[in-house]
């Protein structure tokens, strides 16, 4: 009679190679996931970085807005003296 070719140890061992295949693709596909999230953190990282570079600090808010009341109140003196002056005008018509 001729030795089944189907024992135990076979099926066992084609068993372990269907899992030990599909265990390494897992590890690969999360390989790959890790490689583009990594990738995705660097781009990210210098996006932030740029951000940083052209963020205007609370201490430059300050300043500007300084001078722009600066100038606000400049305007607003102009505008008095001009009012005075058509008041003026308006007296002597």
């Amino acid at each position: 009679m001729n030795p089944p070719y189907l024992t135990i140890e076979w099926a066992f061992g084609i068993a372990m190679s269907l899992a030990i295949t599909a265990l390494w693709r897992y590890v690969d596909s999360q390989a790959k996931t890790d490689k583009e999230l990594a990738a995705e953190v660097k781009t990210l990282s210098h996006q932030i970085n740029e951000v940083e570079k052209h963020y205007q600090s609370r201490s430059e808010a300050k300043q500007e807005r300084g001078e722009i009341m600066a100038l606000l109140k400049e305007i607003k003196a102009d505008l008095k003296d001009i009012n005075g002056k058509l008041d003026k005008k308006a007296d002597k018509a």
